[in-house]
This record gives structure tokens, C-alpha cells and sequence, in this order.
């Protein structure tokens, strides 16, 4: 059974995998849509994506419009993050506002982000592996973000590493939510 536990946003979820280690090493399972569902959360992912980022990189932060909205399950299977979910949500009591999950450590640690919510974060270790389910195939044109920098949250990197595209992201001040 996964590990939940709720992270003061509506239904962002902060999860624990569960699994064995043994000599040989370890085993975890990061699907399981029974589980999920217990839990409250979506498994009915679309795609796969992996990544592989070092230290001081912030990816982020990201989301897809309507109608091509998705759900992610974010694991980190190797190194450390800090995962950051911002609310886009209009009408949610937490729009607006940011909440940040450790990810690492002994087993995969990993997130539930909801639709409607941007997704991003920063490696802490030398380098780090996140792996991306997501409910909704990739729609180039429905690739949105909100700039890394805009909505108040203390990244802690004074040089972060990032990529033009998330650079040139609108701020959250000048965002019109499609959720």
C-alpha cells in the first residue's frame, strides 16, 4: 500500500512507495491503480517521461491547457528534489499559492499533482532522476508554464540552472487561468 499523506493543497499528494530491500538491492511498485484509488488519485496515465537533471537545475514550472489537461505522478527514483505544486485552480481556496515536497531518500518518494495545477522542481543532489506519469498525451500547443520566479516561493538556489523556455514563461500576476 502507498504511503499518503496530504500536503495542504487540494488533492496534492505527497506518496511513499512501497517495496523491499534486500542484498541485492531494492524493488518498489509506482503503479498500482488500486491503491491509488484508495488513496483518492487517478491512474489512468497516458504517458511516460523521465528525467535526469543536476544540481541547481529548476525545471518548471509546467502544466497543459485545456482541453489536453493533465494529472502527473512524479517519482523520484535517484538523488534528491524539492517538488513544487502551484494552484491555478479559479475558485480554489489555495489558488494562487505553492506547496513544496522533499523527494528522495531510502525508496522512490513522489507527488500527486492535480489538473489544473503548474509542476516544477529543483535537484538538490549532485544530480537526480524524476520519472512522469501523466493522464493525457502531450499536446505541443497546450505546453503552458508561469515563470519560475513569479509567485513568491524561495527556491533556495542562488544561480539556478534553467532553460530559456522556462525563463520566458508569463509571471503569475499576468496569467489568466484556463482551469
Amino acid at each position: 500500500m502507498f504511503e499518503a499523506r496530504p500536503t495542504g493543497l487540494a488533492d496534492v499528494v505527497a506518496l511513499r512507495a512501497p517495496g523491499s530491500r534486500d542484498p541485492r538491492g531494492s524493488f518498489h511498485k509506482l503503479v498500482h491503480a488500486p491503491a491509488l484509488a484508495a488513496c483518492g488519485l487517478r491512474a489512468d496515465f497516458k504517458e511516460v517521461f523521465c528525467s535526469t537533471s543536476e544540481r541547481d537545475v529548476i525545471r518548471g514550472m509546467h502544466f497543459q491547457a485545456p482541453p489536453h489537461q493533465h494529472a502527473k505522478l512524479v517519482w523520484c527514483l535517484d538523488g534528491a528534489a524539492t517538488d513544487v505544486v502551484l494552484d491555478l485552480r479559479r475558485g480554489s481556496p489555495s489558488y494562487g499559492r505553492a506547496v513544496a515536497v522533499e523527494l528522495g531518500g531510502e525508496g522512490p518518494t513522489g507527488v500527486f499533482v492535480p489538473e489544473g495545477c503548474a509542476h516544477g522542481f529543483v535537484v538538490r543532489s549532485a544530480q537526480a532522476t524524476l520519472l512522469y506519469f501523466v493522464t493525457s498525451v502531450h499536446a505541443p500547443d497546450a505546453d503552458q508554464g508561469i515563470r519560475w520566479d513569479s509567485f513568491g516561493y524561495d527556491w533556495g538556489v542562488p544561480r539556478p540552472i534553467l532553460s530559456e523556455r522556462d525563463r520566458a514563461h508569463p509571471g503569475l500576476d499576468d496569467f489568466v487561468t484556463p482551469f
